[in-house]
């Protein structure tokens, strides 16, 4: 009896000590670390919005090359979701994208599962720097009474702020990698000709754009009785960012539409001044290059006018590798 009410004297001065250390110790944890890549904001952009790439340079699954991964949602949206299950060093949980701002923020929610419960917030903020784009990796947690005393004998701030400085150093790697390996996004100002297009137009979420292309492209010419004298196309009439929807027609141009048969649309364009690049790569990256031309023309005080026109010289079923997909891009101007 006198060797248990001393080991209960001795828990009830552990519960004690515990509890008044749970008042020295912070609640909150706050840490950031920041990088100057030397590529352009929207290639850095693109590689810390979207989770699907996250695999090129995530510190965490570098410590579980088996990790199970997996994404909900429409990638590079609000409201996409990235989960994870891994070994002990990883954990499971899982972190949704909950603020987005092109080329400038992307802030997301966590939630970890295992190997403890716990909620934190993570901000990746974009800035120009001299030689190429400022990164700065945040996280903002709180740590409850009493597992905050953990933070008395241990530095988790530390210890996460030192993941982030890996991380940062593989984002540097690969998207300076990327950037120096791909050809220059040039603007051409071109003369744009005339054109008769024919296809189908509808208004479609961002996320569905492939689908509505896959599905409408093989019916353009079936059984319409024309034939096509140009790559298919895509006319963007509007892009809708706070409704993540677009108003798009997926199109072939033609000499003309005489004895035109079926349901399909015709579409006319005039010509004249326009912005042209060629774009190589992943039809996914395709919003670097639009977002380079809007900034070309609004730098020189250039209006556009819809639609906007992407052409797809090369077929994605014969040439499976996307880095050597060619797009190119018009915008007419004013």
């Amino acid at each position: 009896m006198k060797a248990l009410k001393i080991i209960g004297l001795i828990v009830l001065g552990l519960i004690v000590i515990v509890a008044a250390l749970s008042f020295i110790a912070p609640t909150k944890m706050h840490n950031e670390r920041s990088i100057v890549i030397k590529a352009p904001k929207e290639a850095v952009f693109a590689n810390v919005k979207m989770f699907g790439n996250y695999q090129k340079w995530s510190p965490w699954l570098e410590k579980d090359s088996t990790a199970k991964t997996a994404i909900e949602g429409a990638d590079g949206t609000v409201g996409a979701k990235y989960t994870w299950i891994g070994n002990k060093e990883v954990g499971q949980g899982e972190q949704t994208i909950s603020k987005l701002e092109d080329n400038k923020t992307v802030e997301t929610d966590i939630h970890f599962i295992k190997p403890w419960d716990g909620k934190a917030t993570s901000y990746i903020h974009l800035e120009d720097a001299e030689g190429g784009t400022k990164v700065t990796w945040g996280f903002n947690s709180e740590m409850p009474r009493p597992f905050n005393v953990m933070g008395l004998f241990m530095n988790p701030e530390k210890m996460i702020g030192d993941e982030y400085d890996k991380g940062l150093s593989n984002l540097k790697s690969v998207t300076e990698k990327e950037a120096t390996s791909k050809p220059a996004m040039t603007i051409n100002e071109v003369t744009f000709a005339p054109h008769t297009y024919v296809g189908v137009k509808k208004t479609v979420s961002f996320d569905k754009i492939s689908d509505f292309f896959a599905e409408n492209m093989p019916k353009l010419f079936a059984g319409s009785g024309l034939k096509p004298v140009g790559p298919p196309s895509g006319l963007y009439y509007t892009f809708d960012e706070k409704a993540k929807t677009t108003e798009v027609a997926a199109v072939a141009p033609v000499a003309d539409t005489k004895g035109m048969k079926g349901s399909l649309e015709t579409f006319t364009i005039k010509g004249g001044k326009a912005l042209e690049m060629d774009f190589m790569g992943d039809y996914k990256n395709l919003g670097m290059a639009h977002n380079k031309i809007k900034a070309y023309a609004a730098s020189k005080n250039m209006k556009v006018t819809a639609p906007v026109v992407e052409e797809y010289i090369t077929d994605p079923m014969s040439e499976k590798d996307p880095n050597k997909w060619l797009t190119k891009i018009y915008y007419i101007v004013e």
